[in-house]
Parts: structure tokens; sequence; C-alpha cells
């Protein structure tokens, strides 16, 4: 989960503890606390509304209207409404009430809470009534059950007609609609990124494979994109890890992508089963351990927090909800061919770190260079906008303009 929404769902179970606990002897606060959704819902309903939730899906027939509009279904968990509006017109939302008009003016997906909110509060009422001292980690469980769905206006009819809008198990509401599609491991890499990458490594993408594509975003139409869960036409429906060689298009010598961290192993294993070289957008900390004799070249972020004397490879990802998140990452050549060892050093005095022959890729994890590192021909800075870099000095982002660091939060990719 990510930790700005694991802190944030922390502080609302506190909170729905403490206001249940309170008001669940009292009638009348017992009747606020539960009413529904809306502008004149109730004050727990209004706080759980806004929330980011870390568990979202799509059915399977919201994804297949997406795809025939080309419209990118990720967008609705990032994107303002405003800026939804602006891309897609009316496709996620309008004021018609029925089917056939909302459909005319190009209205076909909507947004759903599934358990609602009300329902999810009724939980929380129930557990406090069966047991009074429950720990507040109870009430997190609760709120960390709940997703939010993207699913068809026909599906959400259903749901309405059955009486369950704001009511009912998940495992009930679940049987109403198509099956459900759960987004994982959403960290969509900034396109100013991919687009310096390629542009520093020369890289033909009309040759390279991308295994995680989603949107397609890092070959933008060329080469071969494929993706569990496609989220473009062109972009084809495939489990890399199961691609059989024999079907590689001869043209295709370099696998390219930003692949999930948690099966990085399996990924890199992967891709030199198919070809000799990869470039990964990966784990700075776990390459080095599972890979340290296959890393040819190591490109590098410069960080977005505190002192960046350290040359701190950090990277800012648009995740959902509008929380911006930044990792610990770098994009690593790796190939079959054994290359030179990386020395790899751990609890650095701030001397150290800050010398210009260190490249923090891990909280506790540093390459050492035996030049400086902007000497080193196999470590290569990838500047993008939200960077931070010194000189004379003074902070400043990659094209020149002195910064504030107290202010740099309002500074992000296109």
């Amino acid at each position: 989960m990510n930790n700005n929404i694991d802190r944030i769902t922390k502080g609302l179970a506190e909170a729905c503890k403490e206001c249940i606990t309170v008001a669940y002897n009292d009638p009348s606060a017992k009747k606020e606390i539960l009413k529904g959704g809306g502008s004149n819902g109730g004050i727990m309903t209004r706080l759980l509304m806004p929330r980011p939730i870390s568990k979202m899906r799509i059915s399977e027939d919201a994804l297949k209207l997406c795809l025939e509009h080309n419209v990118t279904p990720y967008d609705y968990f990032i994107l303002t409404p405003t800026q939804l509006r602006k891309k897609y017109n009316k496709f996620f939302s309008s004021n018609e009430k029925t089917l056939e008009k909302s459909h005319s003016v190009g209205h076909y997906l909507t947004g759903d809470h599934n358990i609602p909110n009300k329902a999810m509060l009724l939980k929380m009422l129930e557990l406090c009534e069966n047991n009074p001292s429950a720990d507040v980690s109870e009430y997190r469980e609760i709120l960390n059950n709940q997703s939010y769905d993207l699913i068809s206006l026909e599906e959400d009819k259903k749901l309405n007609q059955r009486g369950l809008k704001s009511s009912g198990s998940m495992e009930l509401r679940d049987k109403c609609c198509s099956p459900k599609i759960e987004f994982v491991d959403l960290w969509l890499t900034p396109k100013d990124v991919i687009k310096k990458f390629f542009e520093i490594t020369k890289l033909d993408k009309n040759k390279c494979l991308d295994p995680c594509a989603c949107d397609g975003r890092w070959l933008d139409g060329k080469g071969l994109s494929m993706d569990i869960l496609p989220m473009k036409k062109n972009v084809l429906k495939q489990d890399f890890l199961k691609y059989q060689k024999s079907n590689l298009p001869e043209n295709i010598n370099t696998i390219v992508g930003n692949i999930p961290f948690s099966l990085l192993d399996d990924f890199v294993e992967k891709a030199l089963e198919l070809v000799d070289d990869c470039y990964f957008l990966v784990n700075g900390d776990t390459i080095l351990k599972h890979f340290p004799n296959n890393i040819e070249h190591i490109y590098i972020f410069s960080g977005l927090e505190g002192n960046q004397k350290d040359n701190r490879s950090r990277c800012e990802f648009d995740v959902p909800f509008l929380i911006k998140s930044a990792l610990w990452c770098c994009i690593v050549h790796i190939t079959k061919k054994e290359q030179p060892a990386w020395i790899v050093e751990s609890d650095l005095s701030n001397d150290e770190k800050r010398d210009g022959f260190h490249v923090a890729l891990g909280k506790n994890t540093f390459i050492k260079s035996n030049v400086e590192i902007d000497k080193n021909e196999r470590i290569t800075r990838i500047p993008v906008t939200s960077c931070i870099m010194w000189k004379g000095g003074k902070k400043i982002i990659s094209d020149g303009e002195i910064i504030d660091l107290k202010n740099f939060s309002h500074l992000t990719t296109e």
C-alpha cells in the first residue's frame, strides 16, 4: 500500500473509532453518523467520501468500453474532474438520468464505492456494540476492505434496481457486475523520464519490447508493447512471464520498461531468456543484490527530498488519487554477458555520502565510484523536471531555475 494512503487510513480509522465509540449509545448522534453521502450526508460519510483508497478495480465491461472509446481508465483515479472533462468530455459523468440520454452525450462509466460508506459505517457500529474496546486496527481492516470500482452505467443500474446502491456486501454487489479486475502496481513512469531515457541511450523503439506497457507510454506505438492488463488498443494482452521466444519478432533485440518491483527477479530472468540486453526501471537496492554481475550501466535520477549532495537516485511517479510518490529507483542496463562488479557500501557518514564519489540507490545502499560520479562512464544522469541539483551551493531544477525547497511540492512532471 502507498505509505501516504496507509497513514491517511490509519488517521481515519482512529477518527471513526472515536466518533462511533462516543455516539453508539446516543440515538441522535448515531443517526447523524449513519446518514448517506451527498451534500446533505452525515459527518462521517463526508469525511470518508474523498479519501484515497488503495484498492481499485474495474469491471470487464467497463474496461471494454474504455478500449473501444480510446479512454485510459486509470485517468479516472488520477485526474481532477475538470481535467477528466477536458480530456474525455462526459465519458465518466453527466447530469442525464437515463441510460439512453447518458449514452447520447457520451457518458458510459461511473465510479462506485464497493462497499458503500454507509454500509461500512454500519459494520463499524456493529463492531463497537459487540466489542467497545476493539483496537483501532479492526476499524482499519474495515476501511481497507473497501474498494473503489469503475463500472458501466448498465451495471450501476442493476445495483439500483436491486436496492444495492448504498447497501449490501461486496460479494453481493459484485454479482451484479461483470468480473472485476484489480489495478495492481499502478506506478506510472513520467513521460519526460521516458523521453530523456531514449534520447540518452539512442535506443530504437521499433526494436524494443515493453513487457509491462500499461498504456504503451514507453514505446508509443512502436516496437512491441504487452501487458497482462492492457489499457490501450495497441498494447497486446499477454503475460510476459509465459511469453515464448518462438513468438518474438525477429527485429526485437532489447527489452525495456518499468517492471513490478515485487517480481523483479522473474522479469529479468525471463528477459535474458529472450534477448541479450534489457533496460529496466527498478529498485536500486534489489537489483544490486540479485544481479550484481549483470549490470553494465546505471542511469540515475536526482532525488526529490532533503539534501541532494549524496546523488540520491529517486523518481516521482503518478499514483492514484493525486498522491505523488517518490521511490528509490534507477534504470539499469542488464546483460547476459558478465559485467565488472560494482562497489556497494552502506552505513556511510554524511561526509562520505556527499564526497562526489557515491550514489545513493537506497536509504542505506550506496555505489562507490573510483572517479567523480559525473566522470564515471558507467553512470549517467537522466535529468527530469522534478529533480534537484546543486550548483554554487544553491538548489536548482534541471532547467536552471533557482528554487526554494519548501515550495518544491508544486513542481511536477507533465
